[in-house]
């Protein structure tokens, strides 16, 4: 009976640490997967305006504002919002956005013992920024048809961003990417 005993406590903790049945360990084949994808498997659209429409009112309240070039502030908290970085997702024509450079300042701030500080006076030139935000929309052109390989902001983008969650995905692009471009010089002679 001990012998038996022992074995099934020897099976039981023999297989606790297994757990390679779990979903947390499917996360790099989701990696991979989500890496594998071509473009067009991901349709990347701004909502309809038949969702819009459907918010709740609190919702859609400042779309006046949304494509603002203004601060966004919270007490002590200064953040420029930049909506050139993303166009696309009002359906404008997406462009490489202007180099923004946020103030080390603003991410210094320690609030600690410092109740009595008037920040309206501290950010004042913010605020005035923020009152003006009606005047400083960004807008560009309707975007009609999804952004071609070779568009300048494309390229842009694929050289600053990291665009691959696993190295086997990043390993598969650039086999595609060598065939491809061989079959286009091949496609030359």
């Amino acid at each position: 009976m001990h012998a038996l005993c022992c074995f099934v406590h020897f099976y039981r903790w023999r297989h606790a640490l297994e757990t390679t049945g779990t979903s947390m360990h499917v996360l790099t084949k989701y990696r991979e997967m989500i890496d594998m994808q071509a473009p067009d498997e991901v349709n990347w659209e701004p909502y309809p305006e038949t969702v819009i429409r459907d918010l709740p009112a609190y919702c859609s309240s400042g779309r006046a504002i949304w494509r603002t070039r203004a601060p966004l502030l919270f007490f002590c908290v200064v953040e420029m919002y930049n909506p050139d970085r993303v166009m696309r997702q009002f359906g404008l024509k997406q462009k490489i956005p202007p180099l923004h450079s946020t103030s080390m300042k603003l991410h210094k701030i320690d609030l600690r013992g410092k109740t009595d500080k008037d920040r309206s006076a501290e950010h004042s030139a913010y605020v005035c920024l923020w009152n003006e935000r009606a005047s400083n929309i960004a807008t560009d052109e309707i975007l009609e048809e999804p952004l071609e390989f070779y568009d300048p902001y494309m390229l842009w983008y694929r050289r600053i961003t990291r665009r691959f969650m696993s190295r086997r995905g990043a390993i598969a692009e650039a086999l595609v990417s060598t065939i491809s471009f061989f079959s286009v010089i091949k496609s030359f002679k």
